[in-house]
């Protein structure tokens, strides 16, 4: 198998799996009436579907088009994506609940545009980041400016687990990009600590944090779904109770959602907690071999950008997915944090189809619309 086909196997056969998996956790619910204006939980099982249907034509979509193409479209993007997540703070357009402002709802269609502006800031970077020379170019600067806004878009609606998210993918890609660690790593850290900092001044964070340090002080409050967590993964550790008999669901706030890998583990037991982390280990290696396709000769502010695109992308898929993990092994406070593909959450499925497909085009070398024609001269602007 050459490297090309290991790379686009290891990135999709996976993925597939947990669309899979994930399309059962959430068919498997109860059947029951849901909440008001829901209906029953096949209603879930739909809109599951549907987003990993749109996933996979978005993922096959961006693979065609080629690399070089949705880098051009980057900015573009990335006005989009922005002005949607700032959309949720007009009346009748954004859904408030649990005192933030996250979702959309237009229509027949409700979601929340953060995994979108996420993904959109690892292709502006990657678009703008990367550097011909020693001196950071005025682009960087602006790409670097419009991550941070990005990033202060959300921390207003608040939702800090997309924030840290969308800071990681920012340095992740200005690091693939070339950028040096003794200039990232510093400017990392004290982002980080103010966010941290900004976070705990909201009491549905400290609540967390206090259930997560102390649940028996608030059995039946703040620490409620820690001791389910903790229950779910007891009860899983021998021998999984069957897919869609586990107790996390009937206890838990959002099972299939925020606690999708603690249902796993409870109903189908270490083999299926096991399979996922393989899973996204092997999204992991092919991520790793994605970023050292497609070098071409001559061509370094376009492998920087490649890559930059690789290295961003990558981390918006598996960030979530690492602290979703940490979460629901109660190795961190409860912050909310989906895993793509398997946990029911359209908007960040279909996000995830994005990022699998730029990921395959890279892979594969995709020549849409790439490179200039043999023997014409290569402008130091064409970075794409």
């Amino acid at each position: 198998m050459s490297r090309r086909a290991l790379t686009v196997f290891l990135l999709v056969v996976p993925a597939l799996g947990l669309g899979a998996l994930g399309f059962c956790l959430v068919a498997a619910a109860p059947t029951r009436a849901g909440t008001a204006g829901i209906g029953a939980s096949a209603h879930f099982a739909t809109r599951q579907m549907i987003g990993l249907a749109l996933a996979a034509s978005l993922g096959a979509l961006a693979a065609g088009l080629g690399a070089r193409r949705l880098l051009r479209a980057a900015p573009v993007l990335f006005v989009l994506a922005l002005a949607a997540t700032l959309a949720v703070f007009v009346p009748g357009v954004g859904i408030r609940a649990a005192g933030a402002r996250r979702w959309l709802h237009v229509g027949p269609f409700s979601g929340s545009p953060a995994p979108f502006l996420v993904v959109a800031v690892a292709l502006l970077i990657a678009k703008w980041g990367p550097s011909d020379g020693p001196q950071p170019s005025p682009r960087q600067g602006l790409a670097v400016g419009l991550g941070l806004c990005a990033v202060l878009a959300l921390v207003m609606e608040p939702d800090f687990s997309a924030a840290a998210i969308a800071l990681a993918v920012a340095f992740a890609a200005l690091a693939g990009g070339g950028m040096a660690r003794r200039r990232l790593l510093p400017a990392a850290l004290l982002l980080l600590v103010a966010l941290s900092v900004g976070a705990l001044r909201f009491g549905y964070v400290d609540n967390r944090i206090r259930g997560f340090l102390a649940p028996e002080s608030d059995r039946r409050g703040k620490g409620f779904e820690v001791l389910a967590l903790a229950r779910a993964n007891a009860a899983g550790a021998a021998h999984g109770v069957g897919l869609g008999h586990g107790n996390a669901r009937r206890h838990l706030s959002s099972p299939a959602s925020d606690y999708a890998f603690a249902v796993v583990g409870e109903e189908l037991g270490p083999r299926g907690s096991v399979a996922v982390v393989a899973a996204w280990l092997a999204i992991a290696a092919g991520v790793t071999l994605a970023a050292g396709a497609g070098k071409t000769a001559g061509r370094p502010a376009r492998n920087l950008a490649e890559r930059a695109a690789v290295v961003g992308c990558g981390t918006a898929l598996l960030a979530p997915a690492a602290l979703h993990v940490a979460v629901c092994r109660g190795w961190l406070p409860i912050i909310g944090v989906t895993m793509p593909l398997l946990s029911y959450d359209p908007t960040l499925t279909v996000a995830s189809g994005g990022s699998l497909g730029l990921l395959v085009a890279i892979a594969l070398g995709r020549k849409s619309g790439d490179g200039p024609s043999p023997g014409r001269d290569h402008h130091p602007d064409d970075r794409a």
